[in-house]
């Protein structure tokens, strides 16, 4: 910003001595009434602790929203998930079911292998006495061992199931 330059010799300002006294004191008088049109959008007439108004921007304190009372859509997750409640709870009923069917057969399958098991070690045993006997004795002779378990459960549909294990153990 460029300043004019003062070609004239005349003083621009005078130095003066304040006066000696007591400073006068100006009576309390009510603030002016102030323009209604506020000189920009957004400003608000404040007063000041002074007394003095003036005009400043004012934040607003939002207001507290209500939240409720309106009906709100139901999300697609939750509509998603209530049509499939009805196939999931199917699904396990049905589940179940099978499962109630299958247990005699399953029971009978279990007592079939425990047979079994019972029936092998019992030929281990055998076989093992009989090896160890002769190793013993020296030899002669032929033995044979045999052991049967048997054991018996229902099929799915009501029928019975019988199942028999023979181990047979010849020494010569």
């Amino acid at each position: 910003m460029n300043h004019p330059a003062r070609i004239d010799p005349k003083t621009v300002y005078t130095i003066t001595q304040a006066p000696q006294g007591p400073v006068p004191v100006a009576p309390y008088a009510p603030a002016r009434p102030a323009p209604v049109d506020a000189p920009l959008p957004g400003v608000e007439l404040v007063t000041l602790p002074g007394g003095a108004q003036q005009w400043a921007y004012v934040r607003q304190e939002a207001a507290p929203v209500h939240v409720g009372g309106g009906a709100q859509p139901i999300p697609a997750w939750a509509k998603a998930a209530a049509l499939l409640m009805w196939s999931a709870a199917g699904s396990a009923a049905l589940a179940a079911y099978g499962l109630s069917l299958a247990g005699p057969w399953l029971e009978a399958l279990a007592y079939v292998l425990v047979a079994f098991a019972v029936a092998a070690t019992v030929v281990s045993f055998v076989v093992r006495g009989l090896l160890s006997g002769l190793r013993r004795r020296g030899g002669g002779g032929s033995t044979t061992a045999e052991a049967t378990a048997t054991a018996t459960g229902r099929t799915v549909l009501g029928g019975k199931v019988t199942a028999t294990a023979t181990a047979i153990a010849k020494s010569k």
